[in-house]
């Protein structure tokens, strides 16, 4: 997989050309009339400024293809509204879409000349303002100085986050392929659930009057209660029935899915093999540093945060008066979750983590909670903000439930199927309490714009109460084992060969040579390596990282990045100045596991790698620090075996890999 992603970013690299025509193509297309609607231009400028801080693309020219083709596309939307007239409104594909072309009109109408700059930021209007704008007779040289002035603020808003986002990924990956996995997972998830997020809003009344026409036609062929019902939901003096039909359709979808998860699990199809590969992945790409991010954010879903959303809810709607709203809500958290323990211990399904065996998990009680709290909040504070805080709050709501979820299947507290169980047949329950509450309130309740805030509050207080006592351990973390004990005898003729001869990363890849194996306790190996002129590397901190940013700086400046070996961080690290400012010796250390006894003391045992490294710049603003790969393991051996002031026991081949065996002269 990483040999993948590093090629990948030299395919990219050596196609400069193309991928700068794509950016301009895509800022064209986007300010295209009706077209843009369905060009993610805007994702496009992300990616484009992510391989930008990958050093693939140049920032300056990105900036101005992306620019350009903005420029380019509200002239041509503008030249179409201004050609065209009022005739614009029968031609393709402007007849087949009336309702955006009255969208426009009623925004540059509310906000005049300046609607060109906002429209630019918001999706449905940023195509079909500039055709507006030429059908209202701006003249054209104000028209495309403010284009002008838009498509200058428009592509840094979109480029530099994803500068940033390619920086991480970059900085990440030279630390280990992991990070940059654990990243690029949870940047998804953020994408894909506001995205997804938007796309239900923004389609959710033309789904609904789908549905409703169906459901008409239906009602009208029976006269019984159920036809009833539903042409009472469907009364255009019954306020928010797309509410009520999306939330129908809710019922029936998750409902669907939940039972088809559950056959799949009784019969053992394919999604429990999918279950198993998922969890072995995630696993193979597990760090100390993404276990303790994933088990902070897993508070986010823990019985602390959920109490205090539950008691925050009912207070909410007793304010409102809305006593039955509450009754529901708690009888149904009560009773799901009783179902969901009933169903559990029917099934009886062990979770992928040994240390649990005494749970059973499907579907998952955990994700169900999150979902009937995050989830029933989402539904009261859409009800009563705009459209776009309804976005917001829709997006962050998934993510948290997302992130929740994944952080379970990544300790193995359960299987995918079960997070996906668990989650569908919550969806059902917030749906029929999101049902209720509408016959029982039809009318729309009033705005509350500041609860979204005092929701965020509520959460912040719990997670930081949580985090400040003390930082969260993964459920999975069990004491680690005492160190084997060889004696000095049995490591210099063969306990060598039990240590790896290489570093690894993620699934057995070879990285730089091992060819150090140390005896000796951390606090010797610290006083040696600076007798000899070596300096503890510098910590990460915001000082530390800000000199990665700092032009013209000495690689003996910048911080040591630490190094995994098969999920470990290097422990010990040092470095010094090399023969020019680019470059300098460093020297990592990871435990091995081992401790050897000489006879009269007993000492830990390290693995140590000797990288040269050299300083590039690929990417403003960004130094990075790379391994020369033309230092071979024997010239490692000869600058460094015989400088750290160490006793040389042995010199051994370790599959080609010249190892030196070291004690430290107290030893």
């Amino acid at each position: 997989m990483e040999h993948a992603y590093i090629q990948l970013l030299h395919l990219l690299a050596g196609h400069a050309t193309w991928m700068l025509a794509v950016v301009f193509l895509a800022a064209f297309l986007e300010a295209i009339a009706v077209i843009g609607t369905f060009i993610p231009g805007s994702t496009a400028m992300f990616l484009a400024g992510a391989l930008t801080g990958t050093g693939a693309l140049s920032l300056a020219w990105v900036f101005v293809w992306a620019i350009v083709g903005a420029v380019a596309g509200d002239g041509a939307s503008f030249w179409l509204g201004d050609r065209y007239k009022e005739r614009i409104v029968i031609l393709w594909p402007l007849r087949t879409h009336p309702g955006m072309l009255d969208a426009g009109q009623r925004f540059f109408l509310k906000h005049g000349a300046k609607s060109v700059v906002l429209a630019r930021f918001i999706g449905p209007l940023r195509a079909i303002v500039p055709v507006v704008a030429g059908m209202m007779g701006m003249r054209p040289l104000r028209f495309f100085a403010i284009n002008l002035l838009s498509a200058l603020l428009w592509a840094p808003a979109h480029i530099l986050p994803g500068v940033a986002f390619g920086a991480s990924v970059l900085l990440a990956g030279a630390v280990s392929f992991r990070l940059v996995v654990i990243l690029a997972m949870l940047v998804c998830i953020v994408w894909l659930s506001f995205r997804g997020a938007g796309f239900l809003v923004s389609h959710a009344n033309a789904w609904s009057s789908a549905a409703g026409r169906h459901l008409g036609r239906w009602a009208c062929r029976h006269r019984g209660p159920l036809g009833r019902v539903a042409r009472r939901m469907l009364d255009p003096e019954t306020p928010d029935a797309t509410h009520l039909l999306v939330t129908s359709l809710i019922v029936l979808m998750a409902g669907a899915l939940f039972f088809g998860v559950l056959e799949d699990v009784v019969s053992g199809d394919p999604l429990t093999t999918i279950d198993l590969s998922v969890y072995h992945f995630l696993q193979s790409v597990r760090t100390p540093w993404g276990d303790t991010l994933l088990a902070a954010l897993a508070t986010l879903g823990s019985g602390i945060t959920l109490l205090a959303l539950i008691v925050m809810v009912a207070v909410w709607m007793a304010w409102e008066r809305r006593w039955r709203t509450i009754t529901y809500w708690l009888a149904a958290v009560g009773f799901s979750q009783l179902l969901i323990l009933g169903l559990q211990f029917a099934m009886r399904r062990a979770p992928p983590n040994e240390l649990m065996t005494s749970h059973f998990v499907f579907p998952s009680n955990h994700v169900a909670a999150a979902v009937i709290v995050y989830a029933f909040l989402a539904f009261l504070l859409a009800r009563r903000v705009g459209k776009l805080e309804g976005v917001l709050v829709a997006g962050a709501s998934i993510i948290v439930v997302i992130v929740v979820a994944l952080a379970g299947v990544y300790f193995g507290r359960y299987w995918v199927s079960d997070a996906i169980g668990g989650a569908a047949l919550a969806a059902v329950w917030v749906s029929l309490i999101a049902l209720t509450a509408i016959w029982r309130h039809p009318q729309p309740p009033p705005q509350r714009r500041f609860m979204p805030l005092v929701v965020l509050a509520v959460v912040a207080l719990s997670v930081g109460l949580q985090l400040g006592v003390a930082m969260p351990t993964p459920p999975d973390s069990a004491p680690q084992p005492p160190p084997v004990q060889l004696t000095q005898t049995q490591w210099k003729l063969s306990g060598w060969k039990r240590l790896p001869c290489f570093r690894s990363d993620m699934g057995g890849d070879r990285k730089e040579p091992l060819t150090l194996q140390w005896v000796s306790e951390p606090a010797s190996i610290r006083e040696q390596l600076r007798a000899q002129g070596w300096v503890e590397g510098t910590d990460l901190s915001p000082h530390s990282l800000l000199s990665l940013a700092t032009p013209d700086v000495a690689a003996v400046s910048l911080p040591v990045l630490p190094k995994l070996n098969n999920g470990v961080p290097s422990s010990l690290v040092f470095m010094r100045p090399g023969q020019s400012r680019e470059e300098r010796d460093v020297l990592r250390f990871w435990p091995s596991g081992f401790a050897v006894d000489n006879g009269s003391a007993t000492a830990p045992l390290w693995l140590g790698a000797f990288a040269h490294e050299r300083l590039t710049r690929p990417s403003w603003p960004l130094n990075i620090l790379h391994i020369e790969r033309g230092v071979r393991p024997s010239d490692a051996r000869i600058r460094v075996g015989t400088e750290l002031g160490a006793t040389v026991l042995a010199e051994v081949d370790c599959h080609g890999v010249p190892v030196s065996l070291l004690v430290s002269p107290m030893q």
